[in-house]
């Protein structure tokens, strides 16, 4: 089958959506693109801010200390979203996102010791905001339309990434980073609307989460461990996030090195973080439909190790903070669109409590706190690799990678086999 065939065939798919389809769509659309923009722009401002602050040094104490703050927060999603139900439980979280970033552009100025816990909070925020959109996706959208609406929904919100990461690049120097937080307020506000009117017309507003009546915080840990492809998920997501924080340490350590002003700082991650929406979006758009109805799901998934082991690599044949970037940039790119996308289809034979519930355990805590593992590492080579730390930090990623393609090959995908032929 050509490409343009493809293309009509998911044209022609697309095309025979109801008209209540299109419009929870269209606001899935609308939610992605305002989680994503707000993220854009505060993300540069809070990493540039933190590392004036505390320096590169601290980044691993900073990710153990994201854990408890994490097993706090997915506790209390689950122990409560049986009782309100999903579309409270949005509205609660989005408001809290507001009141920590709003505080941040008063409180900064005079406590800039609270960029600490509003960096903390901006990692666990970002996930469970999409983990709950994308919650009801799974829960409405039909899973033979997966290949095409999910990389399409996906785009929007890098699109939103790309067109607000603008803003702190041209303004961070000249309005400061603190104020770059008050965009929050109208993104968070306009998203809110537009997930109601998407829950609206999706399943979950007339589905029941849970059956029973006792419901513990904990019961989402138990469907994990329940599970042989939710366990697959989980050391995927590990492995992932894992590689992603050794990568991200390596271009904070040269970052504070090559650039020594905050604004600065807050101006280049703003166009680094652009390039890598635009990246992104090229996957999301094109890319990963192409990869993933051409090869499939599981050689796309042996696929992604394998493209980020070359770009790892790269680094050893011109070691260069351009390299380091670039590296940088492909890893964050290849991890929001191809990735995350041939991901997200692995949960749509799982249970409607396993997509809300376990799903949270997994895209939310499991995806940050993975990166404890990380600061373990980095605090042991940094005790005992020396001189050697750029070194070790690479033949660790490698070493996550060969991992990551055998756990693929002989657990991931029997299990994934296994669940799609029960269902």
């Amino acid at each position: 089958m050509d490409i343009k065939k493809r293309f009509q065939d998911a044209f022609k798919e697309v095309g025979s959506l109801s008209g209540s389809e299109r419009i929870f769509v269209f606001f899935s659309l609308l939610v992605g693109f305002c989680i994503a923009g707000e993220y854009a722009i505060t993300r540069p401002a809070s990493h540039a801010l933190f590392l004036s602050q505390f320096s590169s040094k601290m980044l691993p104490w900073l990710w153990l200390a994201i854990v408890p703050l994490n097993l706090f927060a997915i506790f209390l999603y689950n122990r409560f979203l049986p009782k309100i139900g999903p579309l409270k439980m949005y509205m609660a979280v989005s408001f809290m996102v507001v009141l920590v970033n709003g505080m941040a552009t008063f409180l900064l100025p005079v406590f800039p010791e609270y960029i600490f816990l509003q960096c903390a909070w901006k990692d666990i925020y970002i996930l469970l905001m999409f983990k709950q959109l994308w919650s009801m996706i799974h829960t409405t959208v039909a899973s033979h339309r997966a290949k095409y609406l999910y990389g399409i929904i996906f785009a929007a919100g890098t699109v939103g990434s790309c067109i607000c990461s603008i803003i702190p690049g041209l303004w961070a120097v000249s309005i400061g980073s603190e104020k770059l937080f008050l965009f929050t307020i109208p993104l968070y506000l306009l998203q809110m609307i537009a997930y109601r009117f998407a829950f609206q017309r999706s399943v979950v507003s007339k589905t029941t989460i849970v059956t029973q009546e006792k419901v513990s915080g904990f019961d989402g840990l138990s469907l994990v461990a329940k599970s042989r492809l939710l366990i697959g998920i989980l050391l995927l997501v590990v492995l992932m996030q894992v590689s992603v924080g050794f990568m991200d340490y390596r271009f904070n350590l040269h970052l504070e090195k090559e650039i020594f002003d905050p604004d600065q700082r807050t101006a280049y991650c703003g166009f680094l973080f652009g390039c890598m929406n635009l990246v992104s979006l090229g996957f999301q758009a094109v890319g990963s439909f192409l990869i993933i109805y051409g090869l499939g799901l599981k050689r796309t998934h042996v696929l992604i190790p394998v493209l980020l082991l070359m770009a790892t690599c790269s680094f050893w044949v011109i070691p260069s903070f351009v390299l380091v970037s670039f590296s940088y940039v492909f890893l964050k790119a290849i991890d929001f669109s191809l990735f995350s996308i041939s991901r997200e289809m692995l949960y749509i034979p799982l249970s409607l409590d396993e997509k809300f519930r376990a799903k949270s355990v997994i895209d939310v805590f499991a995806y940050r706190s993975s990166k404890a593992l990380v600061s373990l590492g980095i605090l042991a080579l940094q005790a005992f690799a020396g001189t050697f730390l750029f070194t070790m930090i690479d033949y660790v990623t490698v070493s996550l990678f060969l991992l990551w393609m055998g756990v693929v090959v002989f657990f991931l995908y029997p299990a994934f086999s296994e669940k799609a032929s029960a269902g």
